[in-house]
């Protein structure tokens, strides 16, 4: 059976068990019912235990929930119910990023050296420092993770094998591979090393930060880097790798710009909002975001950086262009602590999408990304 076909036989259960039957208006009928069958195709396809979708166009939002929010709880996850976005983290990043530098308070050309931890050396690639910009568009020419070799695998959070003074020593001791701007190399090493120069560059945490120039100014209650004791409970719990319950294991402060964001289906909404409207209190820092940096074309490399039907880097964005009847599309994936998240934005056509599987499977992750393309292309013709 073809995922358009389980789509709407899961259409008709939803409809004779009354789900999503909420009355909308003609103009809102198209948006519900592409959103209601592109959903359920997701969530039938994933394996997932749990998946929710957001999706605003225009001034309308729709979000959708399918399955469970834990393995055999029977609650359907909604609006509310807690994600991990993982490496959606990095786009929260670069739009702290775009707004330190919209309001002069870096730049993004500086080389990473000048905010460097005192007595800390930064070696360069022959006499080329790499920059803020390099690491945020991932041609830093540094490797996609840096442990600790003292943290042994399999003894409990695997996450505290990455250290801020790992990483940091690990610059004093070592050289890029590339010149910065020649190569694309997926690095969370080099959106550590991000998070905390824009820790030092601002003079606070880079935890009070993003919540200063972030999450408070658009009212995202439930986006956080540290679940509340009155939160953990709405946390969806799903499968890892091995098909097992994840344990969600907290990441430590350095992992923050790269991974460490919890969020929901309505912060999404309202962050999607935020991104499409082009407020004049955020018009610099959305042109920067936006903006495409480092073009695919003329790169030696590009690897893990989803270079088929993309044209380049935005501040963390992987950016398509129109074709085939799909709108310009900026995009970003993640997948960590049981979940694999995908966001686009289409700010031409004011049209946002985003999608939390419960279920840790990469292969997965094309059947997300193209359901959500298609989406978009049916929303935005």
């Amino acid at each position: 059976m073809g995922p358009w076909r389980r789509a709407r036989l899961g259409l008709a259960v939803l409809a004779m068990l009354g789900v999503g039957l909420v009355p909308a208006s003609a103009e809102d009928l198209a948006l519900r019912e592409a959103v209601s069958m592109t959903g359920t195709a997701m969530f039938l396809d994933s394996g997932a235990p749990g998946l929710v979708l957001a999706v605003v166009r225009g001034d309308d939002s729709v979000i959708q929930g399918y399955g469970e929010t834990v393995p055999g709880n029977k609650a359907e996850p909604d609006g509310r119910s807690i994600i991990r976005l993982g490496s959606v983290s990095k786009v929260f990043a670069t739009d702290l990023l775009a707004t330190l530098a919209a309001e002069g308070r870096l730049g993004l050309t500086d080389p990473l050296s000048r905010y460097a931890p005192a007595g800390v050396s930064v070696h360069s690639f022959g006499d080329q420092p790499f920059s803020l910009l390099d690491l945020a568009t991932h041609s830093a020419g540094l490797p996609r993770e840096v442990r600790d070799p003292s943290v042994k695998e399999g003894d409990g959070n695997p996450f505290l094998a990455f250290k801020r003074d790992t990483y940091w020593a690990w610059l004093g001791e070592n050289a890029p591979a590339y010149a910065p701007g020649t190569t694309a190399m997926y690095s969370n090493f080099g959106y550590g090393l991000l998070g905390d120069a824009m820790a030092k560059a601002a003079g606070n945490s880079y935890a009070d930060l993003l919540h200063d120039k972030v999450i408070a100014p658009l009212h995202l209650a439930d986006t956080t880097l540290r679940l509340s004791d009155a939160q953990r409970p709405r946390l969806m719990v799903g499968l890892d790798p091995f098909g097992k319950r994840d344990p969600n294991w907290e990441v430590p402060e350095i992992m923050y710009a790269s991974a460490g964001v919890y969020s929901t289906a309505d912060d999404m909404v309202r962050w999607m909002r935020w991104h499409l409207a082009h407020g004049e209190n955020s018009a610099a820092a959305l042109s920067l975001a936006h903006a495409m940096w480092r073009p695919h074309d003329g790169l030696a490399r590009l690897v893990g950086v989803e270079v088929t039907g993309a044209e380049g880097m935005g501040l963390g964005w992987i950016i398509s262009p129109a074709r085939d009847g799909v709108p310009l599309l900026l995009g970003k994936s993640g997948g960590l602590g049981g979940f694999m998240t995908y966001v686009v934005l289409s700010p031409n056509r004011r049209l946002g999408i985003f999608v939390a599987a419960s279920r840790v499977n990469f292969s997965m992750f094309e059947g997300l990304r193209s359901a959500v393309r298609q989406l978009a292309a049916e929303l935005a013709p």
